[in-house]
């Protein structure tokens, strides 16, 4: 009697074979668990600011403690990131966790006191500026441990977990101001910030003692500038449709389709990811970034397109729209560890995370005025300029030579 075959013996339900070699990667769980832990805090920063300084003082002064909080961050990140790859991480990160621990500390103080405005609103920048690094420091452990094959699987699933953060920190944020207390959310994060910390304090640092680099760092390679401009042009298409969507759905009488919208792009971009993870060879060679960056200019084409006919069309089309932005996100982040010149990965992660900030900042603020001026519809004709400028921008610098390429003169 034959034997069954070989093939029903095989195993069900496997996982695909981008994520099947990742997880050979020495340590993967233990740094999977990391990244998702240290994404969780800064998806719950914003809004649990924002309720617990509103709750006592007036929203216009808790917009500006959030606005505080983002630029002293924004504008400290990169210096973080060079401190982390210069100098060993048990002597950088305690201090920045003890400055962010004790900015939490008197921020809460301040506002159950009632102190002035002034004070929260610097406290709230400091605990911006003393935020340790540990997403960017993340991104890099992921240049560091996976090798080619693995890399775009790895930043895949580092997209895929920022996107779950954004949904379960916010959801898990107001919860617990609401339900418990506006203490309670500082409370979790600090939790999860110290417990992302200590792992990482044992971490090597990126450059070996006595190699200085360029004092200008990563922005000293033209390419890596240029890949960093595209990423900011990106992250400005990527909140006009944010920012103008809203606006559209109330302007056509579909208020109630506002958060649809974001949603189902959110649920587009985490499946666009998985999938990318699972075959990374797919887009292993040539200028990644712009053919991704050209695709979601394509996709958000037809998304003003959607929105001359009806608002029912354009919740149709957001999901295919959504689909390529988590892998614009984490190609941009496995090309950016590709150009960094040696030993400057945190820095670079930490200038993309800037850069993030610096172009939504001014993507929701152009393009809210231009939605709110000239008609959402109208303003989303302009996104698909913006992205395609975006793709043009990276074509030279996806194509260039990797980090190990000395910096421009």
């Amino acid at each position: 009697m034959s034997s069954p075959p070989e093939t029903q013996t095989a195993e069900p339900h496997r996982p695909p074979a981008g994520y099947r070699e990742l997880m050979r990667v020495p340590g993967f769980w233990r740094i999977a668990a990391i990244s998702m832990a240290s994404k969780l805090p800064p998806s719950m920063v914003l809004l649990s600011l924002l309720l617990l300084v509103g709750r006592d003082y007036s929203y216009g002064t808790a917009g500006l403690a959030v606005s505080s909080f983002m630029i002293g961050q924004g504008v400290t990140a990169p210096l973080r990131g060079r401190f982390v790859d210069r100098y060993s991480p048990r002597a950088v990160l305690p201090s920045l966790l003890a400055g962010y621990l004790g900015s939490t500390v008197l921020l809460v103080l301040q506002v159950r006191a009632h102190g002035s405005d002034t004070a929260v609103v610097a406290l709230a920048a400091a605990l911006g500026a003393t935020t340790p690094p540990v997403t960017a420091m993340m991104r890099s452990i992921w240049h560091t441990v996976a090798d080619a094959r693995v890399l775009a699987t790895a930043m895949a699933l580092d997209s895929t977990m920022m996107g779950a953060a954004l949904v379960i920190g916010p959801v898990l944020a107001g919860w617990l101001s609401l339900s418990v207390s506006g203490v309670a959310p500082f409370a979790v994060v600090a939790v999860l910030t110290a417990g992302a910390v200590a792992p990482l304090v044992n971490t090597p640092p990126a450059r070996s003692p006595g190699r200085p680099g360029h004092w200008l760092g990563p922005l000293a390679s033209a390419p890596l500038r240029r890949l960093m401009a595209a990423d900011a042009l990106f992250v400005v298409s990527l909140t006009a449709v944010d920012v103008v969507l809203p606006i559209y759905a109330q302007q056509n009488h579909a208020a109630s389709y506002a958060g649809l919208y974001l949603g189902v792009m959110s649920v587009g971009s985490t499946l666009g990811s998985l999938a990318l993870g699972a075959a990374p060879a797919w887009l292993s060679r040539g200028p990644r970034v712009s053919v991704l960056l050209g695709l979601f200019a394509l996709g958000t084409g037809v998304l003003a397109l959607a929105a001359r006919f009806s608002p029912q069309a354009v919740l149709l089309v957001c999901p295919v729209a959504g689909l390529l932005i988590g892998s614009v996100f984490g190609t941009l982040r496995t090309v950016g560890g590709d150009l960094a010149p040696d030993g400057t990965v945190t820095e670079t992660m930490a200038w993309l995370s800037s850069l993030d900030q610096a172009g939504g900042a001014l993507g929701a603020a152009v393009f809210a005025h231009l939605a709110v001026v000239n008609g959402g519809s109208t303003a989303l004709l302009f996104v698909p300029a913006i992205a395609l400028l975006a793709a043009a921008t990276g074509w030279r610098a996806a194509a260039a030579p990797t980090a190990s390429s000395a910096p421009d003169s």
